[in-house]
């Protein structure tokens, strides 16, 4: 709660907690996160302390965020459709403004072997939003966030799926982009767990996120808004990812290195410019 309250007491309109998953999950081990100059790797492996933790917590972190006059939205991240629809469910029953199902992450490994990422199987990205959708209702404001697709056909046809589904009121793009590697002077991997590989963000990310934001919008209906995320610390990446498409935006890596002051100075540069 500590941190929702820090967070509110900045110039983001939101504040995202999670991702949770039912049951806790702890860091993987070794070294996890890296930062270069230009992007950045990590391999969380979505560490939290699960479901019953935030069915305690997530109401007072939901108080200080509508105290403050901030959404709070929730980042749920399942490995059944039904445990989406469980922490879909948990999360509006404890006040949430909106759950974005986490359908992108990359640094999930069980015996050495990388987990499914869940938005390049549509008929998985069916199952997930059916069920939920059956276990809320249409009307819930929920958001589904992808990773990055190298084939324009299939990113086309995941969207076109999840366009079907009146869920979904926003899809955010893009997650980390997955296996990046990045070595040390003497050859070894940054990154601890399975060999180096892991998500890559940063200032790298924005031009594939651009992309992919200017596709999806082309691919949805427009009663579905576009969250852009990857490599944003500057009003232009703001403003670009805008003309791309974006109705609003997130930022992770940079507000790891910068803080909270992030948002306000972004907002200082774009009320004396003018935008």
């Amino acid at each position: 709660a500590h941190e929702v309250e820090a967070l509110c007491k900045s110039a983001a309109a939101a504040v995202m907690v999670g991702s949770i998953t039912v049951l806790s999950r702890e860091m993987n081990p070794g070294d996890t996160y890296w930062a270069g100059w230009y992007y950045a790797l990590n391999s969380l492996g979505l560490p939290n302390p699960g479901m019953p933790y935030y069915e305690e917590h997530l109401p007072e972190m939901v108080g200080l965020a509508h105290k403050n006059e901030k959404f709070l939205f929730v980042s749920a991240a399942g490995f059944t459709p039904e445990e989406y629809a469980m922490l879909a469910g948990s999360a509006f029953r404890s006040g949430a403004d909106l759950v974005e199902l986490n359908l992108g992450c990359a640094s999930v490994w069980d015996g050495g072997k990388q987990k499914r990422i869940a938005c390049f199987d549509s008929g998985y990205v069916i199952r997930i939003l059916r069920t939920v959708e059956e276990a809320l209702s249409a009307d819930a404001p929920v958001a589904v966030k992808v990773s990055p697709f190298s084939d324009p056909f299939e990113l086309e046809r995941i969207m076109r799926v999840i366009g079907e589904f009146e869920i979904v009121k926003a899809v955010t793009a893009v997650n980390t982009f997955p296996n990046a590697l990045a070595l040390t002077p003497e050859g070894k991997p940054q990154i601890t767990p399975v060999g180096g590989l892991a998500g890559m963000s940063g200032p790298a990310l924005k031009p594939i996120g651009l992309g992919q934001v200017k596709q999806i919008r082309e691919f949805l209906p427009e009663r579905i808004q576009i969250i852009g995320v990857g490599g944003i610390s500057q009003l232009p990446d703001v403003q670009d990812y805008h003309r791309a498409g974006a109705d609003a935006i997130q930022i992770g890596t940079a507000f790891l290195r910068e803080g909270s002051h992030i948002f306000s100075r972004l907002l200082m540069n774009a009320v004396d410019s003018g935008w």
